[in-house]
Order: structure tokens, then sequence, then C-alpha cells
């Protein structure tokens, strides 16, 4: 990571099993980071989903405990916890129901939904699977096909969405997660991505005026209830942000999604201890979480504690594969303690999962840079410039690469070190074109400019005495082949 230069990833909270991309939130070092929702799977319609849906469930008729979203093929259905994982739940078969009890609570009834079957369960699977795989047009094609075999089948309009939305393509994307909505009007993981794309242009007001109609409708669903917390969260609507939490935890204390409202809330308010509190109780409910474990990163990062920080870093990484907030996050430590090789795996990660964000590929860049991989640097900083032309950073690291490749060549090639001396030159140039009122007084590009104005004051002069050399050398050798020629006629 260049000097003076504490980036991460600027894709926010509520990010998609699959896909970084919503509200961002300030973490405990003051940068913006992101923090992603943890779901599981939960019968075989979504086993290795691409979306891992968290799970919104309705009771059963008797009120007595949520059921799945899928019956297996056995017919038998798998129980999702409140958090959206399945085993390990406060309520079980004789439990009370998560929630709510439907005779005597408020709140409409949650929509059945309806499990795919057939041509489209098959067309389904064999999506997941190729796009599991990076075949994504096959993987499109599939879940096109589930589509048209049933118009139902929410999960794959959902994960179309997502294949776009990994491509950069918000306008589709956006379409497919409103279809999924409309076919099942309480889908969590689609109403995410339509917030995703809302925080990710830093219009918090847009997701929150999005969120709360369907919040409003589905109060008995607590996924539903988390997100628009989180997204009240990220327009300073912290206070509004806990109610909800607080309502929604009257009807489920152990619902962890809610839990992680009211830590990212008192976070975003400085209540730092009572945050802790907080994150110790849902820790005790979910010690796999992996947002838990990435909140706790934060906190032990802002204690100056890097190597507790980066263990959890890397337990939310275990527990969340495609967690591209963690592995930047991590990423990041790691290439500030010079562990190069292992910050460009977790930066070349992110890059998969999140390809049109330009603070991803600037990591990436500063990770190749640190390995001296100078063509892959350069390709990752030129992917910056494409993604976002006003970036003013990615000239800095430019500079800093040119200034490490001629210093690299100064002694055995200093026609081309002065070439990237002069690059880097015009690269800190831009850097601080573009940088503007914004810059510091005392910004680094002064010295570094100033360096390297005597760089290629004495590189010229190097190749100056290199030429003036060469021509010495050549006189001397035509005058020595000059004399031999003429000791020879002599004889």
């Amino acid at each position: 990571m260049s000097e003076g230069m504490n980036r991460t990833l600027l894709v926010g909270v509520l990010a998609l099993a699959v896909l970084p991309g919503c509200p961002s939130t300030t973490d405990a070092t003051g940068s913006t980071g992101t923090v992603s929702h943890s779901g599981s799977t939960s019968g075989d319609e979504s086993e290795g989903d691409l979306e891992r849906p968290p799970g919104s469930r309705e009771p059963d008729s008797d009120g007595s405990a949520p059921t799945g979203d899928f019956m297996g093929d056995e017919g038998s259905s798998a129980t999702a916890d409140s958090s959206g994982g399945t085993g390990g739940s406060s309520s079980s078969a004789t439990g009370p129901s998560p929630w709510g009890t439907p005779d005597s609570e408020s709140g409409e009834a949650l929509p059945e939904r309806r499990p795919m079957t057939g041509s489209a369960l098959s067309s389904y699977r064999d999506g997941v699977r190729l796009a599991n795989d990076g075949q994504t047009a096959a993987a499109r094609a599939r879940f096109e096909a589930a589509l048209s075999s049933d118009s139902g089948a929410f999960r794959a309009a959902y994960n179309l969405g997502v294949l776009y939305d990994r491509e950069g393509n918000e306008a589709r994307a956006l379409e497919y997660y409103r279809q999924a909505l409309r076919i099942q009007p309480d889908y969590e993981l689609a109403l995410q991505g339509i917030v995703a794309i809302s925080i990710r242009h830093n219009n918090a007001a847009e997701a929150v005026s999005t969120t709360r109609p369907i919040a409003d409708r589905w109060v008995r669903n607590l996924e539903v209830q988390a997100i628009y917390g989180r997204a009240l969260v990220e327009a300073h609507r912290e206070a509004e942000a806990v109610d909800i939490a607080r309502r929604a935890l009257r009807r489920d204390e152990r619902s962890v999604a809610n839990l992680r409202v009211l830590i990212a809330a008192n976070l975003s308010l400085g209540r730092r201890e009572l945050a802790i509190s907080i994150l110790d109780q849902a820790m005790g409910i979910d010690g796999d979480d992996a947002e838990l474990h990435y909140f706790r990163a934060r906190i032990r990062q802002e204690d100056g504690n890097l190597r507790d920080a980066i263990e959890e870093y890397r337990r939310a990484v275990a527990l969340r594969s495609d967690y591209a907030d963690a592995r930047m996050a991590l990423g990041i430590l790691l290439l500030a303690g010079a562990n190069y090789g292992e910050a460009v795996t977790q930066f070349e990660a992110v890059s998969r999962l999140a390809p049109q964000e330009a603070e991803v590929h600037l990591n990436l860049g500063d990770a190749y840079r640190s390995t001296k991989n100078w063509e892959k640097a350069k390709a990752s900083f030129d992917r910056v410039i494409a993604l976002d032309s006003n970036n003013a950073p990615v000239h800095f690291n430019l500079a800093l690469m040119y200034m490490a490749r001629a210093q690299a060549v100064e002694e055995t090639d200093r026609a081309q070190a002065l070439q990237f001396f002069t690059q880097a030159q015009q690269e800190f140039t831009s850097y601080r074109s573009l940088m503007g009122s914004r810059m510091a007084r005392d910004d680094q590009s002064t010295e570094y400019l100033a360096e390297l104005t005597r760089a290629i004051e004495r590189t010229n002069r190097a190749i100056e005495r290199d030429r003036a050399r060469a021509e010495r050398d050549a006189a001397r050798a035509a005058r020595d082949a000059a004399a031999g020629s003429g000791g020879g006629a002599g004889e």
C-alpha cells in the first residue's frame, strides 16, 4: 500500500453472499469498510447455491417452528435459525417460533416460498455449479432456462441479477433483483441487491426509501428488518435503526442479523463499549457468523492489536470464502506487514468478486508493485483509471511503481531508467493536479518530485558521461585501427 494511503473496499455492508456491495460503515479506524451478510444454505434447492439465503421463514401452521424453503428429495425440510443458518437455532421443533405466533403477533403472514421442481430445478442446479466453476455465460443460460421453465423461480432471477452485478451491468442486475422481489415479495436477498446498488452510489436515502415499505409490510421477516436497519445506519439515522432492531429482537432475542444492526449503529455513534457488549452477546449465539468476526477484527485493529485483527479477518474469510470485505481488510494488513504474496492472493480473490470496484484494483496493483510484478501492477492501475478517471491515488501509485522500476535498472540501462523516472514525474504531477485543494501541505509527492528531479539530473549526467566515454573509446579504437592499418602498409 502506498505511503500515507489507507484504502479499503468502498462497496458497503449488507453484501450479497456472492457479491460485495451495499451500505458502507465507518470502521473502528475511521476508514470506510464493508461488512457482509453471513447466511447459509437451507434445503436441497439452495444447496451449494450462489446465494446461500439467510432464510426468511414462515412459521408452521401451529406457530411452533419455522420451516425450510425447500422440501428435499425425501420430503424433509431444513429448519433455519434466526440468523439464517441451519441448526443451532434458538427455536426447535418444540421451541417458540422466532417469527412470533401468527394469531397473536402483529404483521402480515409471510408469503409461501414455492420450491422449484422438474426441469427448472435441474437447470437451476446446473447454473449454480457452472457459476461456482467460473463459467458465467453458461451459468446465465441455465438460470434463464430455469426461469423460462418456471416463472416463479425467484432464486434463478436473483442469481441472474448477481451475475450481471458482478459484471458491472447494474441496470440488468436491478431488473432481475426486482423481478425476484416481485415473485417473492419478502425475498431479503433481492432486496439486499437493490439496496446495495443505491449505497454503492452513495445514495443511502434511496436505500431507505426502497426498503421501508417492504419492511413495514413484512414485519415478521427479521432479515428484511435487519436490511432496513442497516440502511438507516448508512443514512446516519442510527436512532431509528436501533428502534427497528429492538422491535425485531422482541420477536426473537437471538436474531443475530438484528444484533448486527445494533453493533453497526453503536459503532457509528461512537458507543464502542456498548457495541462490544452486544458483539459478545451475538458471538455467544453464533460464533460462526463471519460478519461478527469481521466486527471483532475491526475493533482489534482499532486497539492496535494487528495480530489478533488478522486472525479474526482470516476467520471471517474461512467462514465465508466470498466475503470480499474481510479479504480486502486482511489484504491491507498483510500488505502493510510486508506479507506481499498472501496480500496478492486476497486482493486477486476480491477482484473476481468485485471487478467493477476501482479500489479493488488499486490495492491489487499496489500488491503487485510490492512483489515487483510490474506488468500486472500496470494492468491493475490502468483498470482503475478506466473505472475512475478522477482517481488521484492511482497516479501516486503509478509514480511509485515507475520510480522502483527506474531504480532497479539505473546502473544497467540508464536510458530506460531515465524514461521511468520521467514517467514517475509525470504521474506525480497528475496526482497533484487531481488532488487540487485536497492535497495536504506536507504531501509526500512534494518530496518525491524533488527526489525525481535529482534522479533525472543524475541520470542525464551519467548518460552524458557514458556517451562521452563511448565517443572517446570509439575515437581511440579508430586511431588504433588506423595505426595498425598504416603500419601494415609501410612494411
